[in-house]
């Protein structure tokens, strides 16, 4: 059995790494997905067990599972505040900037999940990281969010790839 797992996994990162490169049919894109979205189900099946665990576990375990972060953005600022210098959380993606462009050119939706943190990280050096690395998961933007522990975990994963509602 865990050979079985292993090498669907293995069957998995290989198409995602082939995928990557381009998508050029929604059914391409859909193959994408649902293997992007199983391996997310997988990863995300005890969310509790991350609360007050510092990020670098749950990228461990989206490894373990053959996900890629591939860019993540800084989110939920303080907006109580004007011109917030707080940064609680970050988004991840799992696609390209050339796959997310797909999905908004034929409105169908991505895998992503929502990170919110127990406490603030240094906006600046957050805000020139996403400059430097134009949003790119890269080993400075682990290291730097490594240690953030994490308070709540949102996957936005719909068991379907539908178009948005409310944009026919």
């Amino acid at each position: 059995m865990k050979r079985i797992l292993n090498l669907i996994i293995i069957l998995s990162l290989f198409t995602q790494i082939c995928n990557a490169q381009q998508i050029k049919t929604v059914e391409e894109y859909k193959v994408f997905y649902d293997s992007i979205v199983s391996r997310l189900k997988i990863a995300g099946k005890d969310t509790s067990f991350y609360i007050g665990k510092p990020f670098s576990e749950f990228v461990k375990q989206l490894d373990k599972c053959g996900v890629k972060i591939t860019e993540v953005g800084a989110t939920n600022y303080d907006w109580q505040k004007p011109n917030s210098q707080h940064l609680y959380g970050i988004t991840i993606w799992f696609t390209t900037v050339e796959q997310r462009d797909f999905t908004i050119i034929h409105d169908l939706r991505q895998p992503i999940v929502y990170l919110y943190f127990n406490e603030s990280m240094p906006y600046q050096q957050a805000l020139s990281l996403v400059k430097k690395y134009k949003g790119h998961f890269t080993e400075e933007v682990e290291n730097f969010y490594s240690e953030a522990v994490i308070k709540s975990i949102l996957f936005s994963l719909p068991d379907n790839i539908y178009k948005f509602p409310n944009k026919e």
